[in-house]
Parts: C-alpha cells; sequence; structure tokens
C-alpha cells in the first residue's frame, strides 16, 4: 500500500513537469571565423555554418536542443612575401575543411522573462572534404562550444557561439613519432580546430 501511494504522488508531482515539455523543430544559420592553433602565418577565415535541431523545452530556465550540423572550418594563410633573384613573389592561400555532424545544446534561460540564455554543450563531427594539399586531416574531430544569444517570442533567436576542437586536425599525429618532442603524446603544440559562430536561427510552432 505504501507502494503504491508513493508511485501515485510520483507520477503527481511529474505530471505537471512533463506537460510543460515542448518539442519544437528549427534551423539555424550563420557565419564561422575559423583557424588552426599553433600553425605559422595562418589567421581566420569566414565559412558558413549550419543546422537543423529539435529543441526541447523542459521549464522556463532549461531547454535541449540536438542539433545536426555543418561547419566549414579550416585557415587562411597570411600573405608571406619573399625575395628571388627574378624579383618578389607572393605567398597565401590556405585550406578548407568541410565537417558535418551532431551537437547537443544546453541552453539556460537565466533571466526570468527574457530570451537571454547561455549554451554549453559538446559535439562531434566528421570530416566530409578538405582541400589540404600536405598532410592528411583527422577524420573526427571533437569539441566544446559555450556562448551566448537572445530568443524573441516569436521564435527566430541570435547566438554567439565559441567552439573549440580537442583533436590534433593531422591524421596521424597520435601515432607518428616524428611528431612529438621526445615521442611524448602531447608537446604543447597541437593543431586545434578553433572557430567563433555567429548565427540567427528560428524554431517553428506547428
Amino acid at each position: 500500500m505504501k507502494n503504491l501511494l508513493l508511485a501515485i504522488a510520483i507520477i503527481a508531482i511529474s505530471i505537471p513537469t512533463f506537460s510543460q515539455v515542448k518539442v519544437r523543430p528549427g534551423l539555424r544559420l550563420g557565419l564561422n571565423a575559423a583557424t588552426i592553433t599553433n600553425h605559422e602565418d595562418s589567421e581566420r577565415k569566414i565559412g558558413f555554418d549550419g543546422a537543423i535541431f529539435a529543441n526541447i523545452h523542459f521549464t522556463r530556465f532549461y531547454e535541449l536542443q540536438p542539433e545536426l550540423t555543418y561547419s566549414n572550418q579550416g585557415f587562411k594563410r597570411r600573405n608571406i612575401i619573399y625575395y628571388t633573384g627574378n624579383g618578389t613573389n607572393e605567398i597565401g592561400g590556405g585550406f578548407n575543411i568541410n565537417y558535418i555532424g551532431l551537437s547537443v545544446a544546453n541552453k539556460f534561460f537565466v533571466v526570468p522573462n527574457t530570451g537571454l540564455h547561455f549554451i554549453v554543450g559538446p559535439s562531434i563531427e566528421m570530416n566530409v572534404s578538405d582541400d589540404s594539399q600536405y598532410d592528411d586531416i583527422t577524420p573526427i574531430d571533437f569539441s566544446l562550444f559555450g556562448g551566448v544569444g537572445y530568443e524573441f517570442q516569436m521564435g527566430l533567436g541570435i547566438e554567439a557561439r565559441f567552439k573549440q576542437g580537442l583533436i590534433d586536425v593531422r591524421k596521424d599525429y597520435y601515432d607518428d613519432p616524428n611528431y612529438h618532442d621526445d615521442n611524448e603524446l602531447y608537446n604543447y603544440n597541437n593543431k586545434l580546430n578553433s572557430v567563433f559562430q555567429l548565427n540567427v536561427s528560428y524554431k517553428f510552432d506547428f
């Protein structure tokens, strides 16, 4: 009898909570400012990023948002000028890495009755193409991201994120001892994805 009463009490408490759960699909589009850390003469390149997502509203202060993402990353090389016997030559360029992946954004609405929120979560991405001419690129990247956003009542939102990769982009970095000082796994010179993202999003209300 006690167990039955306890179960009824739990259900009674849970019903108001789960009745507030609402799932809304949406789109997110924006721009990346991406680079690769510890890469000589590199600077951030502008690329496109986007996502389709399912926003799960649990409470007034917390939403969970799984996202299927696309992100154009890489870096832009600063122009390097060197002199030869035939005159002056200029070298520029850089390269692109295109990723598709899965992110899980945790959104915390910390200011009551406003759309201001903070974002944090992990992301795992797969390299689907790149135009690097020098090194093979690691096929998988795992990253953490965080940011801030604002959502209007009609479902339109703006946000800024910073995403930091955790896996070296060089494919053989963890296997080839030539990449490491004294054959150690880490030599404080990891080449990692580093991306600033500015996005506009919209949640549909069907």
